[in-house]
């Protein structure tokens, strides 16, 4: 197979968007840096982007994108008859395990799947997963609270801390994470003294949120 085929399928991009990753040499194979039209061996290759090994997915397994709306629960059932983002999907989809989770006030991008492979993948902390979020404030962001939010806060669980934080106005903030620790963003953002009136995730992994609008969803690593 062509490596920029299998960029393509791996990661869920174009082709041309898989060449300009060749192009940059931030892929390798088996230690290598590979070179655009290479072929490769899917039993023997080790294929990397920026030292993570990439895979192809079953195309015999569905996952989705969806976008979670505020007030709806990420689970498959719940005992309060709240809202579920099972209840969002068709009859077909709703065999799909979410990937993470986003809690009750927050909204955005959530994947299902029934590809447990994928799914070990995007949530087992070895692979560091990064995940993107936007967050908005109720009091105006200080500069001690994105220092702390790079340096890292202690919560119960261990460091929580973020690998990237841009400011975007007064009171609204875009973070990037790798860790997935309960309510992390929130209760990060209340020990700098401040609230989360309003968090949405864009981004998991190499898929983004795009422009879906709440309760909307599309396939994703699609091979």
């Amino acid at each position: 197979m062509r490596i920029n085929l299998f960029l393509a399928k791996a990661l869920g991009i174009s082709r041309r968007s898989a060449d300009s990753y060749l192009e940059k040499e931030k892929i390798r194979v088996n230690g290598e840096v590979a070179s655009t039209g290479q072929q490769i061996d899917l039993k023997t290759d080790k294929i990397t982007l920026d030292g993570k090994t990439l895979y192809l997915n079953d195309p015999n397994k569905t996952t989705i994108a969806l976008y979670k709306p505020r007030k709806c629960i990420t689970t498959r059932n719940d005992p309060q008859k709240r809202q579920t983002v099972i209840d969002l999907l068709p009859k077909e989809l709703k065999k799909l395990k979410p990937i993470g989770r986003l809690d009750y006030d927050s909204e955005g991008l959530l994947l299902l799947s029934d590809d447990g492979e994928l799914i070990y993948r995007l949530t087992h902390p070895k692979f560091e997963k990064e995940k993107e979020y936007i967050l908005e404030l109720k009091d105006n962001i200080s500069e001690d609270l994105i220092k702390d939010f790079k340096k890292g806060i202690m919560l119960k669980e261990g460091l929580a801390k973020a690998d990237e934080v841009k400011k975007m106005s007064d009171k609204k903030i875009s973070v990037i994470l790798h860790q997935g620790y309960n309510r992390q963003l929130r209760r990060m953002t209340e020990l700098c003294g401040n609230e989360v009136t309003r968090l949405k995730r864009i981004r998991m992994g190499e898929v983004k949120l795009g422009d879906l609008k709440p309760g909307e969803w599309k396939e994703v690593y699609k091979n």
